[in-house]
Order: structure tokens, then sequence, then C-alpha cells
């Protein structure tokens, strides 16, 4: 795999024009052909279960008459293309599920019919309240609701604003803008290959593409640890070599496998609305995994030799303030180094100028002298002589 790794991570801009391709694809397939919101749901039989608000509202409830839905539906070989769920006016609340408009529902709603009239007798789980169900066959362009588009949206920046922040205040800045980058990739190609291969865009895609960008954070994070305890050693290998050594292969690629064969379990075993989250994530596994392995790393090399080389820079300027600033502290430091020397040399040249003088001039003047006071002493006899006899 690594070899692999060594021959991707010089080709950054080939697989970003890869990448561009894709998504310009699903652009134009969108605009042309629009996206497929779910199989023959424009003309579809539906099946409605409606309640009081009270069950809708409670969360054990509500789940508890959809497990019973869809396991009648299940039961009798039908596929949830779409579901939808709503207040009405009044108390009541509905669940609408669709179906291809050949599927046959009436089976299915007689026994669920059953189903709710035993759960709403007297003394039953839910006496007192009604849950009535009713097919009919109609024509319904379904479409997600902009509310959900935009949540999903703000899931996804989430994410990626948070690993910016932790990133780069753990690591270093470029890092961050680095997991930002993956994350918001992988969402896009995420939703670019659902619209391309005409994969049902329900709300289980939503989820997905939120799905992916967690998992494209943990993979990302996972690569980063260890390029960072091999940044901290001292090595002389180039900025690709580390890269590539510091990629989480084993790290992903067990995750990947070991999650994929969850999902596959989940979507042959789960209900209908299960199974269509499950075969978004696993399309959003894949993606997340070859944008972790393959994009990532091609983008990290030229990130981090700019942050290098920007390092370098600032480092060189650190060094010409630092000596700088040696260079204005120099003569501060001299000058308490004056006052503060001042004092003794000020007594040492007294003590020891003295002493010095005192050495070497009176010795001096002592040689000199002692002939001069012996002339003295001949002749001062003789003037003081002189002037007595005078």
């Amino acid at each position: 795999m690594n070899k692999l790794l060594t021959k991707t991570v010089k080709k950054f801009t080939l697989i970003s024009v890869i990448m561009a391709v894709v998504l310009a694809a699903a652009i134009v397939i969108a605009a042309i052909f629009g996206v497929n919101y779910a199989a023959t749901i424009d003309d579809s039989k539906s099946v409605t279960v409606t309640m009081s608000s009270y069950l809708y509202r409670n969360e054990t409830e509500l789940n508890a008459v959809k497990t019973a839905c869809e396991a009648e539906f299940d039961k009798q070989g039908l596929k949830v293309a779409f579901e939808q769920d709503g207040t009405m006016g009044g108390d009541e609340c509905e669940i609408v599920y669709f179906f291809d408009k050949k599927a046959d529902v009436s089976k299915a709603v007689a026994s669920l019919k059953t189903t709710f009239a035993t759960k709403t007798a007297a003394g039953a789980a839910w006496d007192g309240f009604e849950i009535t169900v009713a097919s009919a066959t109609e024509t319904l362009p379904v479409k997600i609701a902009a509310a959900n588009y935009v949540r999903a949206a703000v899931a996804v920046a989430f994410f990626a604003v948070l690993a910016l922040i932790y990133v780069a205040l753990r690591y270093r800045w470029h890092l961050g803008c680095l997991a930002a980058i993956g994350i918001a990739v992988s969402s896009l190609m995420t939703a670019a290959l659902v619209v391309l291969t005409r994969f049902p865009f329900t709300q289980s895609v939503l989820y997905a593409i939120v799905v992916s960008a967690l998992l494209t954070a943990i993979f990302v994070l996972a690569s980063l640890n260890k390029l960072r305890a091999a940044m901290k050693e001292e090595t002389d290998k180039d900025t690709e070599t580390l890269v590539v050594e510091s990629v989480a292969t084993k790290e992903i690629l067990g995750m990947t496998i070991s999650l994929g064969v969850a999902l596959i379990l989940v979507g042959a075993i789960a209900t209908a609305s299960t199974r269509w989250f499950a075969l978004a994530s696993l399309i959003s596994l894949v993606v997340s995994a070859g944008v972790s392995l393959f994009f990532v790393p091609a983008l990290c090399v030229p990130l981090t030799v700019k942050a290098n080389e920007r390092a370098a820079k600032n480092a060189k300027g650190y060094k010409g303030a630092k000596a700088t600033k040696e260079k204005t502290e120099a003569p501060v430091a001299q000058t308490p180094v004056t006052e503060t020397n001042e004092a003794p040399v000020e007594q040492t040249p007294v003590e020891e100028t003295p002493v010095e003088t005192a050495a070497e001039e009176p010795v001096e003047e002592a040689a000199e002298e002692i002939p001069v006071e012996e002339t003295v002493v001949e002749e001062a006899p003789v003037e003081k002589t002189e002037e007595s006899n005078e």
C-alpha cells in the first residue's frame, strides 16, 4: 500500500482534476435529468397511518408504531420507496409510506388494521387512542424540505470548523486547514456519487453525508497523530516520505472493512427505511476512506512544504530580531556595568595610586636626596658659622 501511496502522493493535481470532473458531471446530470428522489415515486401507492398527536410526539410510542408497520411491510415483501411524517389539523398526525404503483398493499393494510385494533382495545397498551390505516394510489412529486438540506450543510460545516480549530491548536495551523478541506471534499464527493449512480436521494442520504464528514475526521486525525510523532523525530527524510509513512493505512482499511461488513448486514436484515440509510452510508464510507488515503496525503505535502518554508523565514527573521535586540541591549548592558564598576574603580585607584606613588617616587627621591642632604649638612654648619661670626 505504501508503494501506491508513494505514487499517488505526488499526483495532487491529477486527483483534484478527477474529483472536479466527477463533481461537474454530477451537477450536469442533476441539471438535465434531476435528482432521483425515489423509484416510481411520481406514480405510486401509499399507506397512511393516522394517530393522535400524543402517540406521534412520544418517541417511544411513535417508534413502536413505525416498527409494527415496517415489520408488516417486510413480511409482505413490500419495499418502501419513501416515507413522510407530518402533523394534520386538530389532534391528528400521520405517517405516509410510498410504494411502487404495482405493489399490492391490501394485505398489509388489513393486517395493520387488525394489529392496531388489538393494541387500542380496552385494557390494551394504547387504550383510548385511535389508529387508522388507509391506502391510496396517488401522484406525488416528493422532494426533501429545504430546511433538511440546511441542517445537513450546517452539520458538515460544524464538523469542519471543529476539526480546523482542534487540529490547529493541537498540531499546526496548516494541518487544521487540511482536516477541514478533507471533510468538505468527502461530503461533496458523497453527494456527487449518489447523484451519478442514481441512488434514491432520500433523507437517509443527508444522514450519510454527515456520516461521511464524521468518518473523514476520524481517519484524518489518525494519520495526523502519526505525522506529528514523525515530525518530532530528528530525521533526514523528505516531506513526501514522512507523509506517506504517517498515513494510518492499517487503521483506515481495518475500520472501513469492519464498518462495511456491518452496514451490509444491517441493509440485509433491517427494515426498508433503515436499508436506504445503510446503503447510503456504505457509499459515504468508501468515499471517506478514499479521500483520507489519497486526497488528504497528496494535499498535505504542498501545504507542509509551504508551512515549513514560512517557518524558516520566520525563524530567520527571529534571529535577526534577536541580534538586533542584543545590539540595542548592548549599551544598556554596558551602562549598568560602568555604573556598578565606577565605585570599585574609584576606590581601587585611590588605594592603589598612592601606594604606587609612595612605592616608586619616595624611593627615587630618597636615592637622589641622600647626597643632597649630605651636601646640605656640610654646607649648613658653614652658613650657621658665618651667621654666628657675624
